[in-house]
């Protein structure tokens, strides 16, 4: 795991300097603080930070040439299976022990096509000498960040947008974005928070040669799952499942340093705890982040599960100071606002965890594979939409719950195809109205043209086209955000629920083997959930939250921060300048929650537009 950047002149008379390369990879020394080093070559150069996780020798120095010194790569990730994959190369002697090795010459040997062989999450970037172009991949799901910008006839790359601006490039803020960001709390497709930065979609891969930039995808999910359902489902899904999901567990234990494992109360992480007990994974950790609020603690949970399996656990309290400091460092590491508002204690934890370990599994991606967010069960009672809007109208007579409110609110959607496209949002065009603010459901081509896909592989299951739009969409936010936090504690973050063997098959089998029952993954409850603790089979779990409306009314540092927002430069911009701060913030002093959701995301714009500007300044 490390961290990448680097300089293409289209000029191929245009050397690079050394001083910008050094920069550019300085900016991000946390993702790699064990070696770090750089190559140019007349108009090209790229640079390296390491985090040593397979052969801590120096052998595995990058930028690395092949034999011959035509090719060098940057690579940022780890290829799972590049045991197997060294067999198949025609090659008799190494100069490492490293999947990096293995990757290049793969390439080497068969070009692009070796993309589909591998198993692995990853970006690299190889330059081939002798005909002067570069060849870009990012893994099937985007686990691993790539950025570029182009400017000056230069192309620019980093695996975060620092180190573009380490460059020298302007951060200008792309206002258009914010729309999209608003309501659907991240910006998908290739766009990003900033001008002329774009990113590498994840399942593409892109060559430069001269002027010329040619963009590939080389993964398409749709087309991998139907092909699977028209040749070879399981006979035994159950069986299936578990043979697999241990081979992934198995797969992302391949460590030369300590690993450990991100544990919550949820059935997600535990799976994984026992999928490592079950492939005998010996002398693990385990890793807790909580509060102390009894509905934001699920310690006790998550220490049932670490002595069941035999896992020495670890509790960290994120409280006070320490969230106000990580959420700071958070905004610095993200470089984007903050939109799921729990970065602070991935991040905190991150760092806790470091002393003990430099590789943390996570349970990222199981609720998009396998249906298990609670917001999807709403799908299914699609032609029941008025009479739950009648239901939740007169419940909220007697209890105005933000929950309760946010699900009539939802009914109030007037089209299927609006349904699930707004299914991941926690406020909808609805509720931006009261402001005399337009915010269009349509607002990015990106979504609407991964819904159309979605459409045409599940045709009306809705639940099925939700969790489609969600792993191209709200998964690839999510996956940004673990990078980030783990990245900025210097620690691996690997996710077994995105092997792409279960995400393909995932993705061609019956809805009824997920989106079963209240809590869904019928799947995963019906085969590593036979292992599991009845406590945590049981546990209604709410997601990785923060209970900021507490933090807003009494902690003085954010006391101060709504007040500071009332005068924000963000209600300058067009989508923010019909909102009035002061009254939105006043309702919420008084005790008005069903804002709440608005006050949080525009305080985290407003804190990242202040501290990030303000800290990239004096960099």
């Amino acid at each position: 795991m490390c961290g990448i950047a680097g300089i293409y002149h289209f000029d191929s008379e245009r050397p690079v300097e050394e001083y910008s390369l050094n920069k550019m990879i300085n900016s991000i020394s946390h993702r790699g603080p064990d070696d770090s080093g750089t190559y140019i070559s007349g108009n090209l150069g790229l640079a390296h930070n390491r985090l040593s996780i397979i052969d801590l020798s120096e052998n595995g120095h990058q930028p690395f040439l092949d034999d011959t010194k035509r090719y060098c790569i940057v690579f940022n990730g780890e290829i799972y299976n590049f045991k197997e994959l060294k067999q198949r190369l025609n090659k008799s002697t190494y100069k490492s022990n490293t999947d990096t090795e293995v990757l290049l010459n793969l390439y080497i040997e068969i070009g692009p096509e070796m993309l589909n062989l591998l198993n692995g999450m990853f970006v690299f970037v190889i330059w081939d000498n002798k005909t002067k172009s570069l060849f870009v991949a990012r893994d099937r799901l985007g686990v691993k960040p790539f950025y570029y910008c182009i400017i000056d006839n230069t192309f620019y790359f980093a695996s975060e947008q620092k180190s573009l601006f380490a460059a020298g490039i302007n951060p200008n803020i792309d206002h258009t974005t914010f729309e999209e960001l608003l309501l659907f709390r991240n910006i998908s497709g290739d766009r990003c928070v900033f001008k002329n930065v774009f990113k590498l979609l994840p399942g593409h891969y892109l060559k430069v040669n001269g002027f010329e930039i040619e963009i590939t995808r080389w993964w398409n999910l749709s087309k991998m799952a139907l092909a699977l359902q028209n040749s070879c489902l399981p006979k035994n899904p159950l069986e299936w499942f578990e043979e697999t999901f241990n081979s992934s567990t198995q797969y992302r234990s391949i460590s030369d340093v300590p690993v450990g494992v991100l544990l919550s109360g949820g059935l997600d992480s535990s799976s994984i705890a026992a999928s490592l007990f079950n492939n005998r994974v010996t002398s693990l950790s385990s890793f807790t982040v909580s509060f102390r609020d009894p509905d934001y603690d699920e310690t006790k949970l998550a220490k049932i599960c670490a002595e069941k399996f035999g896992i020495t656990h670890h509790t960290l309290y994120v409280e006070n100071d320490q969230l106000i400091s990580s959420l700071e460092e958070a905004i610095w590491a993200h470089d984007e606002p903050l939109m799921h508002q729990n970065d602070a204690q991935l991040l905190a934890i991150s760092k806790y965890a470091k002393p003990y370990v430099s590789v943390l599994m996570s349970g990222e991606g199981g609720d998009e594979t396998m249906g298990g967010y609670v917001r999807y069960r709403a799908l299914r009672y699609l032609s029941s939409r008025k009479l739950l809007n009648i239901a939740t109208k007169g419940f909220l007579k007697f209890n105005n719950n933000s929950r309760l409110s946010k699900l009539h609110n939802y009914t109030l959607i007037k089209n299927t195809y609006d349904s699930v496209l707004l299914n991941s949002c926690i406020l909808y065009p609805k509720d931006f109205e009261k402001y005399g603010i337009y915010v269009s459901p349509y607002c990015s081509q990106y979504r609407n043209n991964i819904l159309n896909e979605a459409m045409s592989l599940y045709n009306t299951d809705f639940v099925r086209q939700a969790m489609y739009l969600d792993q191209h969409t709200y998964l690839n936010s999510l996956l940004d955000r673990n990078d980030r936090t783990t990245m900025a504690a210097s620690i691996e973050c690997r996710e077994p629920f995105l092997d792409f063997r279960l995400v393909e098959m995932l993705a061609a089998l019956p809805t009824d083997l997920l989106d079963r029952g209240f809590k869904g993954k019928h799947i995963l409850l019906k085969s590593i959930g036979r292992h599991l603790p009845k406590p945590i089979i049981n546990y209604r779990k709410w997601g990785f939250g923060v209970p900021w409306e507490h933090y807003f009314r009494t902690s003085p540092y954010f006391i101060g921060v709504l007040n500071d927002m009332k005068n924000s430069e963000i209600f300058k911009y067009p989508i923010f300048e019909k909102f009035n701060p002061e009254k939105i913030i006043h309702e919420f002093e008084v005790g008005n929650n069903l804002d709440s959701p608005l006050i949080r995301q525009l305080m985290m714009i407003h804190l990242w537009h202040k501290l990030y500007f303000e800290r990239i300044s004096k960099t």
